[in-house]
């Protein structure tokens, strides 16, 4: 039994995965492959600054991988 995936177009509305057709698959995968280019092109660098401690430097690295995350769970 597998679970249900949904794709949500620019126009906010969900579809089945399941139920696109070939021609609206591969654009969604051409969007995804141009994005993921996107986001390895614009991701955050670390700071030019040093942090002191392994308590704020585990919260830095906490923050910037959650900002990196979001990014892709937009889609």
């Amino acid at each position: 039994m597998s679970n249900k995936v949904y794709w949500t177009m620019k126009n906010g509305q969900k579809i089945d995965v399941d139920t696109m057709d070939i021609n609206h698959l591969r654009n969604t995968l051409k969007m995804i492959i141009r994005n993921q280019v996107r986001v390895k092109v614009s991701a955050p660098v670390k700071p030019k600054f040093v942090i002191h401690g392994e308590m704020a430097n585990n919260f830095l690295e906490q923050m910037l991988e959650e900002d990196y995350n979001e990014e892709f769970n937009e889609f």
